[in-house]
């Protein structure tokens, strides 16, 4: 009985290692999910998080008639700051300031694809550490069309 009983464990716990394998996508498959990808350099490093600010997000003015009436709003797409934080893994080479970056983003039109932009480390890496919890390296980047370091 005992054997029998070991032999069942035994098997239930095969059966659930060969089902962790794949996983399975339920529900909405649209939704953008990780950060996989996403920082060119250095390779292979793990991305945490990734906040993007854009430089004009307002507009940067209105242009008025000859009656006061607001009838054009200028719009500038000037590109964005970014400050990405990673696992900080120490054989890794982390970019200096003013390195070229390749940041890998979804296309923000929705169309599924991604948009890579030539960006830039514009200032010193943070280096965050805390108590029984892995170091983070917080790396600044901006991207300015036709900029790339």
């Amino acid at each position: 009985m005992i054997i029998l009983t070991i032999l069942m464990i035994l098997a239930g716990l095969a059966m659930l290692a060969m089902a962790a394998g794949t996983p399975v996508i339920k529900g909405v498959t649209t939704i953008v999910w990780g950060t996989a990808g996403q920082l060119g350099s250095p390779a292979g490093a793990i991305v945490e998080s990734i906040a993007i600010t854009t430089k004009n997000a307002n507009g940067i003015g209105e242009i008025e008639n000859g009656d006061g009436a607001g009838v054009v709003d200028v719009l500038l797409d000037d590109g964005f700051e970014a400050k990405v934080t990673c696992v900080y893994d120490t054989a890794k080479t982390w970019p200096a300031t003013g390195a070229a970056v390749t940041l890998t983003m979804p296309t923000p039109s929705g169309s599924g694809g991604t948009t890579p932009y030539a960006c830039y480390v514009s200032g010193t890496p943070e280096v965050n550490t805390s108590r029984k919890k892995e170091a983070t390296i917080m790396i600044p980047l901006k991207f300015r069309p036709g900029i790339t370091s």
